[in-house]
């Protein structure tokens, strides 16, 4: 079999979208114009504003998920793609023009099956920025689909994005099984795409993605067999030290997250604890 060279490499394009029609048709402006895609595809959700349309205008191929979720609408942009290469962009977020060119060429390695920039979540709120960019500093992984490329044929081959996760959490367990496939997720630091959004909104994020993650939870403890309750003990035990750590980052990043992170972590064990007692019923 030829092996392919960057050169090569064709990719299409994926952006979900669901009453994001203001945002939607920027990013989508943004794809045309900063990358050589092969098709762009929106897969779109039920809405309110006009996002079909907005994706009827730009989009080669539009898809609705049936309101199955995001998961699902992930799916259906993978098995849908032409291409050797899938990237998914958010609707919301905003494209760096060098986006594309920076992060291609990690998958000339065959065993990379993804590879993301950072997502700066909180763009125009100087407390969040900093935030980021301390993660970018000092972090080790980052795993979204936000801003990712995909190798259409590892995904496919570990059964493609799990259709029955339905709000977040969708790209986490698609990483564990990437990984225990064999393949590297790659996070290049210093790519960036941005995300506006307040404080407020970012801890409904917080909020969002933990209940995603707690919910998948489960699933993950099958892939990577290591118990439900190791996992959940796991995350208990990690909440001294989350509190440590909103004492580290109001010295290091911004004084506010010595209020700011333990609102976050109240968040975080909200969701934890009832994912907890729902597991534990469904045990009894």
């Amino acid at each position: 079999m030829r092996v392919l060279t960057l050169v090569d490499l064709k990719v299409d394009v994926v952006v979900c979208a669901k009453n994001q029609a203001m945002c939607l048709e920027r990013v989508l402006k943004q794809i045309i114009s900063f990358i050589p895609f092969e098709n762009l595809i929106v897969v779109y959700g039920t809405s309110k504003d006009n996002t079909k349309e907005v994706a009827k205008k730009y989009a080669t191929k539009v898809f609705w998920d049936e309101d199955k979720g995001l998961g699902a609408a992930r799916a259906i942009g993978v098995e849908k793609a032409e291409s050797e290469i899938v990237a998914f962009i958010d609707s919301d977020v905003i494209l760096t023009k060098d986006w594309f060119q920076r992060l291609i060429k990690y998958l000339d390695d065959l065993k990379v099956a993804a590879v993301n920039g950072t997502c700066i979540f909180g763009y125009g709120c100087k407390p969040l920025e900093s935030l980021w960019e301390y993660i970018r500093r000092t972090g080790s992984i980052y795993v979204g689909c936000n801003n990712t490329m995909f190798r259409r044929e590892a995904v496919l081959g570990v059964g493609n994005f799990n259709k029955s996760i339905k709000e977040a959490g969708e790209d986490y367990e698609l990483y564990y099984r990437l990984l225990k496939a064999g393949y590297k997720w790659i996070w290049v630091k210093d790519v960036t795409v941005y995300h506006p959004m307040n404080m407020l909104e970012f801890l409904e994020r917080v909020r969002r993605w933990t209940r995603g993650r707690a919910r998948i939870d489960g699933i993950v403890s099958q892939v990577s067999k290591v118990s439900l309750l190791r996992l959940y003990a796991r995350l208990f035990c990690a909440i001294p030290e989350s509190l440590w750590g909103g004492v580290k980052l109001s010295l290091l990043v911004n004084p506010l997250f010595l209020l700011y992170s333990p609102l976050m972590n109240t968040v975080r064990v909200q969701e934890e604890f009832k994912m907890l007692i729902k597991y534990l019923k469904n045990r009894l």
